[in-house]
């Protein structure tokens, strides 16, 4: 008995450290989020578009460490050739603070798998977080 016991709470253990470890997942429609560090009009940190409900880049949280008002930003993702793909929205301007998913898109209908990255366009080293 106190051999299953012992098994069992180290299978507790093990499983507590494995969900730790996973991705920040949103309540809605089982989105991810993801915190990103800015480019100066290009892309800066990367990440990987997850396989979720969320098909677009959404912005949903923004600091421009620079100004208390905000900045411009734009959704990148590489495309089949490996390249940096500016997405079709161009730079939008968004306010410092959270955003309602849904409300400022950068990039729509970006797949599965596919890198991803966001860039400022008056100054760099900002964070955003983008649920996808």
């Amino acid at each position: 008995m106190k051999k299953s016991f012992a098994a069992l709470a180290a299978a507790g253990i093990a499983t507590a450290s494995l969900l730790a470890a996973a991705p920040t997942a949103s309540a809605a429609a089982g989105c991810y989020s993801t915190l990103l560090n800015t480019g100066y009009q290009s892309p800066g940190q990367s990440a990987y578009k997850a396989n979720s409900g969320c098909r677009d880049l959404n912005v949903t949280y923004s600091d421009d460490t620079s100004s208390a008002n905000g900045d411009a930003y734009a959704g990148y993702y590489k495309n089949a050739g490996g390249s940096w793909t500016r997405g079709s929205r161009g730079y939008v301007f968004v306010a410092d603070g959270y955003h309602t998913r849904g409300d400022i898109v950068l990039v729509s209908d970006l797949t599965s798998g596919r890198e991803f990255s966001v860039a400022s366009q008056w100054d760099g080293g900002d964070w955003v977080e983008i649920t996808h």
